[in-house]
C-alpha cells in the first residue's frame, strides 16, 4: 500500500492545493477540509489516489476517506502544505448562521452538534459500561458468583450510574464547549433539572411554580437532549442580555437575567420537549422491538441491510440518537442496537475474508478488519471492501439480511455502549439473561463469518492483488 507521506502529497495537489483550503482537521477515519473553491478539486483523480477510500461532501465539509491511518496523512498534509494543526474538531450551529439555510444544512449542523456534545463522553460510557457488564456477569441474572447486595455489584452499578444519573451536567459542559460558551453554564442548566429538591417531588405532586408558571414534575436524570436545546437557546439569551444590558453593570445583571429566563425556558420548554421526543422515539423502537414476529424480524432484516446505507450517507447518526434516546431510561435497545452490531460485525468479517483471497497486497485489508474488530470503525471496511463491487454489496446485504433475520428471531438486546468492536461484543449482549449474551455473540459472529465466506468464494474481488 502507498505510504502515507505519498498518499498526502497526492491528496495536496488534487485538493487544489494549500492556495485552496481554509482549514483542515481529521476524525478516525477521515480528513475534513474547508475548501475556498470546490470547482478547483480534481474529485475523480482524488478518488483513484492510492489510499483514498471514497469522498463526501457534507454541507461546507470536504471529506476524504482515509482510514485508521488518516492521523498519519493528516501530519504529512500539513507538513507538506504548511497548514495549521487542529486538535479537534471545530464544528458548531453557527455555520448556520453564515450559510444558505436549507433543510440538508439544518440537519447536518444540528447532528454534528449532537454528536459532536456526545463523543467526549463516549471513552467514560465504553469504561462503565464493561464494569457493569462485570457485575451482571458475575451477578445472579448470569453466572451467580456474587449476590446483588455485595459491595462490588454495587460498586459495578454505582460506576454507570455517576455517568448516566449526571448525563445533563456532563453534556452541558461538552455542548457549551460546541456552542463557544463557558461551559460552567452549560454544567449548571444540566444540574438545574435534576437538582435533588426537585426530583424528589416526583411521585408526590404533578406541577410546581417556576416564577409563578406551573410547570410538570418529572425526573430528567439520563436524558441529554433537554440540555442541548437549552445550551443553544442559552447562547442568544447571553448573547441578547449583553448586547442591550450597559457594559457598567453586565456583569452583575446579565448572570441575573440568563438565570432567571433560562430556569423559565428549561423547565417550561427544554426539559419537558426533550422527555417528550425521548418518549416518541423511545415508543417507536419498543413498537417494532415488541411487535408480532414476522413484523420484527422483517423490520430488523431490512434496517440490518440497511445500516451500511446509512454509514454511506451518513443517516446512521440520526438513528443512533434516536435509539440511544430511547434506550437510556431502560439501559438496553432490542431494534436498531442488534441491527448495527451484526451489520458491524458484517462488514469486518468481509475485510477478513479480503485478507484471506488477496494473495500480494494483504495489509490494507488487515488494516480495514483490525480498525473495526479493535476499534469499532466500520468505514474503512465499507469503502475499502463491501463497496468495491456488485459482488461485494450482493454479499454485504445477504449476510445482513441473514443476521437480521436471526437477531429478530431471537429478540436480540443491546446495552447502551457505543462502539461496536470485538472487546464490546459481550458488553453489548450482557442484558438479561445469559442467553442473550450467548445467542447474541453466536449470532453477530456467525453473520461476520458469513461475510467472509462470501468475499472468498462468491466476490469478484482480484485474488492477485
Amino acid at each position: 500500500m502507498t505510504d502515507n507521506k505519498t498518499i498526502a502529497k497526492e491528496v495536496l495537489s488534487k485538493i487544489g492545493g494549500s492556495k485552496n483550503i481554509s482549514s483542515v482537521f481529521h476524525c478516525a477515519t477521515r480528513l475534513r477540509f474547508e475548501l475556498i473553491d470546490l470547482n478547483l478539486v480534481d474529485q475523480k483523480g482524488l478518488r483513484q489516489v492510492d489510499g483514498v477510500l471514497g469522498i463526501k461532501i457534507i454541507g461546507s465539509s470536504f471529506q476524504v476517506i482515509i482510514g485508521p491511518n488518516v492521523g498519519s496523512v493528516y501530519e504529512h498534509l500539513c507538513e507538506l502544505g504548511d497548514l495549521l494543526k487542529k486538535a479537534e474538531i471545530d464544528e458548531n450551529l453557527d455555520e448556520i448562521e453564515d450559510s444558505k439555510l436549507t433543510v440538508k444544512s439544518v440537519f447536518n449542523h444540528v447532528i454534528t452538534y449532537i454528536m459532536n456534545s456526545m463523543a467526549p463522553i463516549i471513552p467514560v460510557l465504553i469504561g462503565v459500561s464493561i464494569w457493569k457488564t462485570v457485575g451482571v456477569l458475575l451477578g445472579p441474572t448470569m453466572l451467580n458468583l456474587i449476590s446483588d447486595t455485595s459491595d462490588f455489584y454495587v460498586m459495578c452499578n454505582f460506576l454507570f450510574t455517576a455517568l448516566f444519573y449526571f448525563l445533563p451536567i456532563f453534556i452541558g459542559y461538552t455542548a457549551a464547549k460546541q456552542m463557544k460558551i463557558d461551559p460552567v453554564w452549560g454544567m449548571f442548566l444540566g444540574a438545574l433539572i435534576i437538582v435533588p429538591d426537585f426530583v424528589n417531588l416526583v411521585g408526590t405532586v404533578k406541577t410546581f411554580a417556576i416564577f409563578g408558571i406551573s410547570v410538570p414534575v418529572a425526573n430528567y436524570s439520563q436524558q441529554f437532549l433537554p440540555v442541548l436545546l437549552g445550551v443553544w437557546l442559552f447562547k442568544y439569551v447571553n448573547r441578547f442580555f449583553n448586547k442591550f444590558v450597559p457594559s457598567a453593570i453586565s456583569s452583575l445583571v446579565v448572570p441575573i437575567l440568563n438565570i432567571a429566563v433560562m430556569t423559565i425556558v428549561m423547565f417550561t420548554l427544554c426539559a419537558p420537549l426533550g422527555s417528550y421526543i425521548g418518549q416518541l422515539f423511545s415508543s417507536i423502537f419498543m413498537y417494532f422491538g415488541n411487535s408480532a414476529l414476522p413484523i420484527k424480524v422483517l423490520s430488523m432484516m431490512v434496517l440490518t441491510a440497511l445500516v451500511p446505507i446509512m454509514v454511506l450517507f451518513g443517516m446512521h447518526v440520526a438513528i443512533y440518537v434516536a435509539a440511544l434516546t430511547a434506550a437510556s431510561a431502560v439501559g438496553f435497545e432490542s431494534f436498531f442496537f442488534p441491527c448495527m452490531v451484526v451489520s458491524s460485525f458484517v462488514m469486518y468479517g468481509m475485510s477478513v475474508g479480503a485478507i484471506i483471497k488477496f494473495k500480494k497486497n494483504r495489509s490494507a485489508a488487515t488494516g480495514f478488519a483490525i480498525s473495526g474488530l479493535a476499534a469499532g470503525i466500520t468505514e474503512p471496511s465499507l469503502y475499502g471492501i463491501c463497496l468495491k463491487s456488485k459482488s461485494t454489496i450482493r454479499v454485504m446485504i445477504g449476510a445482513c439480511l441473514i443476521g437480521g433475520f436471526f437477531a429478530g428471531v431471537f429478540g436480540l438486546k443491546c446495552s447502551l455502549l457505543a462502539s461496536v468492536s470485538l472487546l464490546s461484543l459481550v458488553p453489548f449482549y450482557t442484558v438479561g439473561s445469559l442467553s442473550n449474551l450467548v445467542i447474541g455473540v453466536v449470532v453477530t459472529i456467525g453473520a461476520s463469518i458469513l461475510g467472509a465466506l462470501g468475499v472468498i468464494f462468491l466476490t469478484d474481488l482480484d485474488a492477485t492483488k
